[in-house]
């Protein structure tokens, strides 16, 4: 495709309208069928985009400059997902990876990348024998439905703002991030029953996403909620209004004290990849000990943000190294299970980092991501399959997985070590599964693909973990050859609601299946999503419903 021109005639001439019969020869027909083509495609979209089988943009037409802030032309070779806003990337994967097994992608909604996350139409055909892709983006006369603005909890904001945040050190939309706490709130509504207390965080949840164009709220706990957005809140304004929405429905004595603080995502000079993993220890940090334990990133000199919290971090590596040297956290097991007849497949190894010196408790997800954001991924994944491995020696027969970061299975030198620990131990290799986790791109997928194919020829299944966590799933499913693929619990839950839930997890599951790889969904906790799971296909589950994590049966302590 090329870049559609304007004609342009003399005054006092008339124009043909492009491609409406004018006379000439063949190549002048060419031009006018290609023109009207075009022309058909422009009166009913803004944006035409072609991409190929990478998903990467080829041609770029239309409005971007109004819509996006820059010119089709920035957007050549970079990912179509740029295009659209974050909150929609899992569903933007799915359909593509439908538009490429079908030809055609019907008509569905999305939001675009801007800061008001414009709702558009996306429709596609297949071009070319399937090696690339029409595109057109057409605006929606009317909004989406709000369903998501509320992304539920913790892992469902960062999945919008991760995206966001990358987003924005790309040179795209502006992306904040602003952190909402009312104190007291557990005990005010201690006296209210469940459905008025449901009903208070609900308002105080909408109230929250209603306050900035574009927002996507996260109910973190604790009366703490977190909202992505790409500017325009004002952050006294909406505190204001929350604490009168409390004290209008909490009783007369309640204590209660709402603070709000908006912060930017902007990174600087800092590495985008590291950034990703400094936010989630943000967002974790807030979520456990609300503003307090983010002092020096909501310290108010003008400074405050992500790239002041990054630069905090630098004083905690040392000591977070140390504990990853004197092992100092144990391995939980929780099983994984057939859900034809409830049989154990394996257990998956969950870290438990032990209390620390003063005896205050350390959140594993936390642990992990500060290992991460401190550069120790590495380290840290070669001390849990050394423990791993070491209980699996214990035992007679118990098969057992173990999570390896992308950031390390994107470095060559880890593999080397990787490898040298697993010849070291001499665990059979079917006994020992291998968890891929990450849901951004992997930033090195030569050096991950090669390493993951070398574990597969020594006999270990490899599982693709976190499935439809992020855009990049299944960019990472057609990349690598995978045994086992888990989906995120988000879908799950989701899908027991019905509606669009219930078909996206659906193509998700055929997707997967299609792939050749067997289907693991965790968070599972309800007989009914078991029916419904083993009527998508799914052979395995793991979840509360089968077991907590705990003890690997036949190890003792």
């Amino acid at each position: 495709m090329r870049a559609v021109t304007q004609d342009r005639t003399k005054p006092g001439r008339e124009a043909s309208p492009p491609g409406i019969g004018r006379a000439g020869n063949g190549r002048q027909a060419a031009i006018d069928a290609r023109e009207r083509l075009l022309a058909f495609a422009f009166a009913a979209s803004d944006l035409l985009v072609e991409v190929d089988r990478e998903q990467r943009v080829t041609f770029a037409a239309g409005a971007f400059q109004s819509r996006l802030g820059r010119p089709g032309d920035a957007f050549l070779g970079q990912p179509v997902s740029r295009i659209v806003a974050a909150e929609d990337h899992a569903a933007l994967e799915t359909a593509l990876a439908h538009l490429s097994a079908r030809g055609r992608l019907p008509p569905m909604g999305l939001r675009i990348a801007d800061a008001a996350r414009t709702p558009f139409v996306l429709a596609g055909l297949a071009a070319g024998g399937g090696e690339r892709f029409c595109l057109t983006f057409g605006q929606l006369p009317a909004p989406l439905p709000a369903a998501t603005a509320m992304v539920g909890d913790q892992g469902g904001l960062l999945r919008i703002a991760e995206p966001r945040l990358r987003e924005a050190a790309e040179g795209g939309a502006p992306a904040r991030l602003a952190f909402v706490e009312v104190e007291g709130l557990a005990e005010a509504t201690v006296m209210l029953g469940h459905t008025a207390r449901e009903e208070l965080l609900d308002s105080i949840g909408a109230t929250i996403g209603a306050a900035a164009p574009g927002g996507a709220t996260g109910e973190l706990g604790g009366g703490r909620w977190g909202l992505v957005h790409g500017g325009g809140l004002d952050a006294p304004a909406l505190a204001r209004e929350i604490e009168r929405l409390a004290r209008a429905r909490a009783p007369a004595s309640a204590a209660l004290s709402v603070a709000a603080t908006d912060i930017s995502l902007d990174v600087g000079a800092s590495d985008p990849v590291q950034a990703v993993r400094a936010l989630r220890l943000m967002v974790s940090r807030f979520a456990g000990g609300g503003r307090s334990a983010l002092a020096k990133a909501l310290e108010r000199d003008g400074s405050a943000g992500l790239a002041r919290f990054i630069d905090g971090l630098a004083s905690e590596a040392a000591q977070i190294e140390g504990q990853i040297g004197r092992r100092r956290f144990r391995l939980a097991y929780q099983p994984v299970v057939a859900l034809s007849d409830r049989t154990v497949k394996h257990f998956e190894a969950l870290i438990r980092p032990l209390p620390s010196p003063d005896g205050a408790p350390q959140d594993p997800q936390s642990f992990v991501t500060l290992a991460e954001a401190s550069g120790l991924a590495q380290s840290l994944d070669l001390a849990v399959l050394s423990a791993a491995t070491e209980a699996i020696g214990a035992t007679s027969a118990t098969h057992v997985a173990v999570n390896v970061s992308a950031i390390s299975l994107s470095d060559p030198a880890f593999a080397e070590q990787f490898l040298a620990v697993l010849d070291k131990v001499g665990v059979g290799a079917t006994r020992l599964l291998i968890e891929v986790t990450e849901t951004a791109d992997i930033e090195n997928a030569e050096a991950a693909g090669a390493l993951i194919a070398e574990l597969r020829r020594r006999g270990h299944a490899v599982c693709l973990d976190d499935f439809g966590a992020g855009a990049a799933g299944i960019r990472h499913l057609k990349s690598f050859q995978v045994d086992y693929v888990k989906i995120d619990g988000q879908y799950v839950r989701g899908a027991g609601k019905g509606g669009r839930d219930r078909a996206l997890l659906a193509q998700i599951v055929q997707l997967c299946r299609s792939s050749g790889a067997q289907v693991i969904a965790e968070h599972v906790e309800t007989e009914a999503e078991v029916s419904m799971l083993r009527e998508f296909g799914v052979e395995y589950g793991q979840g509360y419903l089968f077991g907590r994590p705990g003890h690997l049966p036949g190890l003792r302590g």
